[in-house]
């Protein structure tokens, strides 16, 4: 007996996507313009992150970890690569799951991959993460005129 797991958005609305887009360029700016604050940044937005997800009853999976990977940050600034890394791999994973091989699930898990390997440009690497994130967001709005059927995403 096979199971399937499928983890979607069930408030996937143009408002979440709106939010979470404009979240994660702000974010990506912040980074850019002050790399040293990265774990206040980077713990915020997460946590953000979280509550947007709670707000638009996200999968309860996507909101405890991004709350808890904040957290985490807070506790523990050293290890920001590793956990912004599971972070980026649960949502990867969970949107591989829910909307196959598309781009918002091939740049969280390219994104871990490389907080993995070269933890020590993580600014560059977030920050890129996100710009690309929100970007890639946007225009996908754009190009769908806005329709909640038309962009499958989970993140």
């Amino acid at each position: 007996m096979a199971a399937h797991i499928q983890f979607i958005m069930h408030s996937n609305s143009g408002k979440r996507r709106l939010f979470h887009a404009i979240l994660a360029l702000l974010t990506g700016v912040l980074v850019l313009l002050w790399p040293d604050s990265l774990y206040y940044i980077v713990g915020s937005y997460l946590i953000a992150t979280g509550l947007l997800f709670l707000i638009f009853r996200a999968p309860s999976l996507m909101v405890a970890a991004s709350v808890v990977a904040g957290m985490f940050i807070f506790a523990f600034p050293a290890f920001i690569p590793y956990f912004f890394a599971f972070f980026l791999l649960v949502i990867g994973i969970a949107t591989l799951l829910g909307a196959g091989l598309t781009a918002f699930a091939v740049f969280p898990v390219l994104a871990a991959v490389l907080l993995i390997l070269f933890p020590d440009i993580i600014s560059i690497i977030v920050a890129v993460f996100l710009l690309l994130y929100g970007l890639t967001s946007i225009a996908a709005m754009i190009r769908s005129g806005n329709k909640d059927d038309e962009i499958v995403e989970v993140y």
